[in-house]
């Protein structure tokens, strides 16, 4: 099937946004003398969402369902590239998606998601 990838570098300021916006304002999230920020798990999916939902397969996409794993710690600083597969494009669409940090070759998500175009 199809396949989209962007690249994203996320900064610092992208990191502090997500905090105000979720409230979720664990101090890992917060860079500090011994590293950078951890990225938030839901960052990394809302980034595979833009894809989905602007890409691939793009507009008036709803996510239906979604099975999430986070293999790995992604930190402020680094650049993650998203790509989403389209595995079956029925009634029901299905998708599959991993980010990798490139500067470490790490995946720090992977799933796959159920879709419908809105009508």
């Amino acid at each position: 099937g199809d396949t989209c990838t962007i690249v994203k570098k996320i900064t610092d300021e992208d990191i502090q946004n997500f905090c105000k916006i979720s409230g979720d304002t664990n101090p890992i999230h917060i860079k500090n003398d011994s590293g950078n920020a951890v990225v938030h798990g839901a960052f990394l999916n809302g980034l595979v969402s833009g894809v989905i939902g602007t890409k691939l397969p793009g507009p008036g996409t709803l996510v239906v369902s979604q099975n999430l794993n986070f293999p790995n710690k992604c930190f402020s600083g680094e650049s993650v590239r998203i790509t989403v597969n389209l595995i079956e494009n029925r009634k029901i669409i299905k998708v599959e998606f991993a980010c990798e940090v490139e500067e470490r070759k790490k995946v720090v998500l992977y799933g796959d998601a159920r879709l419908v175009l809105n009508k």
